[in-house]
């Protein structure tokens, strides 16, 4: 029996030893990162870097962060961040965001609160760390943007894959349920057009290619990785007694637009139709051009129509109905 405990002694010692050696690569690595961001023009600022969880577990927390990139358009300032692993699978982790973060997007600056908010994130075990997968999970999330404006969300789910074969390809997927719009931005749309509130949920699914693969190198050059094209798989959204699908091909064009063509199937049409001409540029005449077509186009209250994105315009069959929508990237 004697062998026995030392057996367990010994391993014992081993582990801890593992664990501690581990514990101080973690924080030199966060430490590390945080000094070559800062190198290649990225703003990191962070306190208070400690790891816990001995023995099955790696949890680091830290505080006052505030990470910038250089281009000064994307940003984010948390009081405390938490990232999670199981001491045995470290390419695993887990992370969450406790309290209110801040983000600069450029859109503009907004806050975000939620009662959950956190993502697990793989990486392949090679040297750069290539993202293999990422999910993220939220709960009554809260929104304000800096110009006054509130939304909020009661579920959200997302999701980006790496694909199987190529490197710079993932799967996208996410879905939301009871969004609330901003409500000033939503009475807008919604005068005249007999909408509820809230959209009752919204699931989009895609094929992402990015202009390089998302990876550590990727990240620590300065420049994050941009989306340059998408295949819309079956996307649905339900707002009210309105059942919008839509499906399509997208890519970002040279001339900062995007170029592509989306297919639209939705029932209930009359409602969304007059947020749509809300938000286009049509004259009152080409309007009552377009829903005297629509209306000849649908059956049983069931319309199909294809939206085409092509040398700046928008355009549904014959009528430009304004300009593509900008590469936001």
């Amino acid at each position: 029996m004697k062998w026995i405990f030392k057996l367990v002694i010994v391993a014992a010692l081993l582990w801890s030893g593992y664990w501690y050696i581990g514990a101080e690569a973690q924080k030199k690595l966060y430490t590390e990162l945080v000094q070559d961001g800062r190198a290649r023009g990225w703003t990191l600022d962070s306190q208070n870097l400690e790891v816990v969880g001995f023995p099955n577990r790696f949890d680091t927390s830290m505080t006052d962060l505030a990470f910038f990139d250089p281009s000064g358009l994307w940003g984010w300032q948390g009081a405390e961040f938490q990232i999670k692993a199981l001491s045995y699978q470290p390419n695993h982790i887990i992370m969450a965001w406790p309290g209110v973060q801040r983000l600069q997007t450029p859109a503009g600056a907004l806050s975000l609160n939620a009662a959950l908010l956190r993502a697990s994130l793989v990486l392949n075990p090679a040297s750069t760390l290539p993202l293999d997968r990422l999910q993220i999970e939220g709960r009554d999330i809260d929104l304000k943007g800096a110009q006054g404006w509130a939304a909020s969300v009661a579920t959200l789910g997302a999701a980006l894959f790496k694909h199987e074969i190529a490197i710079r390809q993932y799967r996208f997927g996410v879905e939301m349920t009871n969004i609330t719009a901003p409500v000033a931005r939503l009475s807008a749309l919604n005068r005249g057009a007999n909408l509820p509130e809230q959209i009752e949920r919204l699931n989009i699914s895609a094929q992402l290619e990015f202009d390089r693969e998302i990876d550590r190198a990727s990240f620590a050059s300065g420049v994050i990785p941009r989306p340059i094209s998408a295949i819309i798989a079956p996307s649905v959204m339900v707002w009210g007694e309105s059942k919008l699908t839509v499906e399509g091909d997208l890519a970002a064009t040279p001339n900062g637009y995007i170029e592509g063509q989306l297919n639209f199937e939705v029932s209930g049409w009359q409602p969304l139709f007059d947020v749509f001409n809300q938000v286009t540029n049509l004259r009152p005449s080409e309007a009552e051009a377009v829903q005297r077509a629509l209306e000849g186009a649908s059956a049983d209250g069931r319309l199909v129509f294809t939206v085409n994105f092509d040398n700046g315009s928008t355009r549904i069959g014959p009528f430009t109905i304004g300009p593509a929508p900008a590469y936001p990237f």
